[in-house]
């Protein structure tokens, strides 16, 4: 009676600490088979100490009820924990409840005298103080044998499989709860072929029963690691593989896994964000990526892909989550990210309706866009607008033939260089899984370009300018050999030509220097403007100045800009001209009293090789540009008030307060 009275104690217990479970198929499963388990102990006690035969007759007949219950329960108990769960349908444990629920109301009847099918005769015998019962079965009672240790022995099946395919603790509750489920089946067989004590023996074994159900739930955690995806967890796989069930606890984990985070196989149960950390929980848990230092202070990036479990039912009852290492992949978008990013290229991508989708940071600085490079969605405000055309066909091309690069050259405005021009390369990308979108290079070749521009004015140069007085020379240095006395004119002739192409050569080098200017120092400009005067022959002209300022230039080339200014109005006015040099707000003029420059010249004027005079070489005015182009400065033509030529450049910052330009000033200058 002790062994009953334990049994159906620790029953009682073991079903108190799963009522936890109660919300989980498991766990209500395991709550009916422990309390049908502690009814049957309780039951047989009750019987046992009946002080009479009609209170054994009714408590005989009241433990058939716990007894078939507990078959059915530790069934459906068996198929849920070993992982076949899709066989644990209402419509499967209705069918499989038809025979209980036959066999109580059986016994029942058999008790009112209805019929003899379960039991024959039924007589109790007291010997000695112990009360025995003698029963003479009927041909249900074999049927009822049968049901329950088919039962039962699928109930072991199921659970031996999931032991044998199990790993770590989960083959170790597989084998608690086999033989738990065991010990009843084998005490009933022996019991069934030679009675052997007063009291069912069944009952008393679920002393040793609860007892394992007891060790199962307190060390192998039977109700608080279910097996989850155990077949989708694959022990080799390089990837790590972690299994969290549905109340955020460790359910499963390979040993990549382990190794990266050093876990170990008792950690499973317990929740994620104690064994990994609250961020490794939340990545795991929102999917994405996860960032984790390895021991020896490296990160390594992982993607996380999360897919819901679900059981036979389409219950979710958790979520696998595999890391895939995609370190070397960021190590490389680092990588082209910085080469992207540094470059002096501006790069674009460009959706099919040519909104920008992506702007490097060169792009953004270049073009001086402030906000965020994410936000500027079109390139047109950026783009000339006689350009806008030639943009749109070009974009036109890269999406008609994503097989060939479309090109162009566009200007683009520099927030501090102003209208740049642009080599333009568009490839179609649209079908990239990776980029999507049509990539845009734009190499600024403004430089490029004059560049090929003077060389292609130094090819006519040496084509046809300097070739005419070169003839001239060699043609009378012909006539000089030829003579007994050379005649003066001839070698005056040339001596002129000689200073004729020396003139050009030095205009020419002018000109190629270009680029920037690197060194500068305070100049004053109306010393300036007198040292250039006095190194140009200027005959009878004279020189004013009207105002001056101090600012940083580079000196040697500042005066090869007033000295081009002064030789081209001596040379289109003539001695008698008057020149006159000022400041103003934001730079200086150089102007003329002569007849200005007709409407007609005016666009050409500061081209190379253009001249109106007869013995000019047209690089003149082109050096002067060169010259403020090369210290940031712009220059450009405006008639003087009354008349005349005034020349105005403009971008220039003084040092100190600029004295004014004492001539009315322009409208540019206002």
């Amino acid at each position: 009676m002790g062994a009953l009275a334990f049994a159906a104690v620790v029953s009682a217990g073991v079903a108190s600490y799963g009522w936890r479970y109660r919300d989980e198929p498991s766990g209500r499963w395991f709550i009916a088979l422990t309390v049908s388990a502690g009814c049957w102990s309780l039951f047989e006690l009750s019987f046992l100490v009946a002080d009479s035969p009609d209170a054994r007759f009714l408590w005989f007949v009241l433990e058939s009820v716990p007894a078939e219950w507990s078959v059915f329960f530790t069934l459906l108990f068996a198929l849920e924990i070993a992982g076949y769960e899709r066989w644990v349908s209402r419509r499967t444990a209705a069918l499989l409840a038809v025979w209980p629920v036959l066999a109580i109301t059986g016994v029942a009847t058999n008790a009112l005298g209805v019929h003899a099918l379960l039991w024959e005769s039924l007589s109790f015998a007291t010997v000695g103080g112990i009360t025995a019962t003698e029963v003479v079965p009927g041909p249900l009672f074999w049927v009822d044998v049968a049901y329950s240790y088919v039962a039962i022995g699928a109930a072991l099946v199921v659970l031996g499989i999931h032991c044998l395919r199990s790993r770590q603790i989960y083959r170790k509750q597989a084998l608690v709860l086999f033989v738990a489920i065991l010990t009843p089946a084998v005490v009933g067989s022996a019991y069934l072929l030679s009675p052997f004590m007063p009291a069912n023996p069944i009952a008393v074994s679920f002393a040793v029963t609860s007892s394992l159900f007891a060790v199962g739930l307190s060390r192998y955690r039977i109700l608080d690691i279910n097996p989850i995806a155990r077949d989708l967890v694959i022990e080799r796989m390089a990837d790590p593989v972690v299994v969290v069930d549905g109340k955020g606890r460790l359910a499963d984990s390979n040993p990549a896994a382990r190794a990266l985070f050093d876990g170990s196989p008792s950690s499973l149960g317990s929740p994620v964000a104690d064994v990994f950390g609250a961020e490794t929980a939340s990545a795991l848990e929102a999917g994405g990526e996860l960032r984790v230092v390895d021991d020896n202070g490296e990160a390594r990036h992982f993607e996380v892909d999360r897919s819901a479990v679900t059981d036979g039912r389409d219950v979710v009852r958790g979520h696998l989550h595999i890391l895939h290492d995609i370190t070397e992949r960021r190590v490389r978008e680092r990588w082209f990210r910085a080469l992207t990013e540094n470059a002096s290229d501006l790069i674009f991508v460009l959706d099919a309706d040519g909104s920008v989708t992506y702007l490097s940071d060169s792009a953004a600085q270049t073009l001086g866009a402030d906000e965020d490079p994410s936000e500027v969605r079109s390139l047109k405000r950026f783009l000339h607008p006689d350009d806008e055309d030639a943009a749109t066909e070009t974009f036109r091309e890269a999406l008609e033939r994503p097989d060939e690069d479309a090109t162009a050259e566009l200007r683009f405005r520099s927030s501090t260089r102003g209208w740049r021009v642009f080599g333009v390369r568009c490839r179609n990308l649209l079908d990239d899984p990776v980029v999507g979108g049509v990539v845009v290079n734009a190499q600024d070749v403004t430089d490029r370009r004059k560049h090929e521009q003077q060389l292609e004015t130094f090819a006519n140069v040496v084509s046809h300018d300097l070739r005419n007085p070169l003839n001239v020379a060699a043609g009378y240095l012909e006539l000089v050999k030829e003579a007994d006395r050379p005649d003066p004119d001839h070698v005056e002739r040339i001596e002129a030509a000689h200073e004729r192409m020396g003139e050009i050569i030095s205009d020419v080098l002018a000109l190629a220097r270009g680029g920037t200017v690197d060194e500068r120092e305070t100049v004053s400009l109306d010393a300036v403007a007198a040292e250039a005067w006095t190194n140009v022959e200027t005959g009878t002209a004279t020189l004013d100045t009207a105002g001056s300022a101090s600012f940083a230039a580079d000196r040697t080339r500042l005066l090869q800009l007033f000295e081009n200014l002064f030789r081209n109005a001596i040379e289109h006015v003539g001695d008698g001209v008057t020149v006159t040099v000022g400041a103003t707000r934001d730079g200086f003029f150089v102007a003329d009293d002569g007849p200005g420059v007709p409407p007609a010249d005016r666009p050409k004027l500061f081209e190379s090789g253009f001249t109106t005079a007869d013995d000019g070489t047209g690089f003149g005015l082109a050096i002067v540009r060169a010259i403020a182009d090369a210290h940031g400065w712009s220059v450009g033509y405006e008639d003087a008030p009354g008349a005349g030529a005034r020349f105005v450049i403009r971008g220039v910052e003084h040092a100190g307060d600029a004295a004014q330009d004492s001539t009315p000033a322009s409208s540019d200058d206002a």
